[in-house]
């Protein structure tokens, strides 16, 4: 991440009302959010347009394909993947395989997704996080 810019966010969720409180919470924390996408088409197509510095994605995503597929192609060119998922953790590693460094499950509270990426972003600069949100789970190497 490159100081003194806003860190950007591609939402990839198919809930829009979660995409939108997810959203609202993540330009209050001073993120730029670049896209939202409930498909993996439309994911993959603003990541390739936007090359955001995180993603927050969710695991399954209805009709619009796969969220691992997603993380995985977005994890290989260096955004920072967090999964969302109301599977909590039965999961874990297929997301941890496709490079994520964490997750966070549903239901969750909005003010939760800037914290957890305000957690990874301290953990790419080489630094601790002060404060996990609670339902937030980290994949470390």
């Amino acid at each position: 991440m490159q100081a003194g810019r806003p860190r950007s966010v591609l939402l990839v969720e198919d809930e829009d009302l979660v995409a939108l409180a997810a959203e609202e919470a993540l330009q209050d924390h001073g993120f730029r959010v670049c896209g939202t996408a409930a498909t993996e088409g439309a994911a993959l197509e603003l990541a390739a347009r936007h090359a955001p510095d995180f993603a927050v994605v969710d695991l399954h995503l209805g009709q619009g394909g796969s969220g691992l597929k997603v993380g995985r192609a977005l994890a290989a060119v260096g955004v920072q993947v967090l999964y969302a998922t109301g599977h909590g953790l039965a999961w874990r590693q297929e997301m941890e395989d496709t490079g994520a460094r964490g997750c966070l499950t549903k239901p969750y509270q909005p003010d939760e997704v800037p914290r957890a990426l305000e957690a990874l972003g301290r953990l790419q600069d080489g630094g601790a996080p002060r404060h996990l949100p609670r339902e937030m789970h980290l994949f470390v190497d």
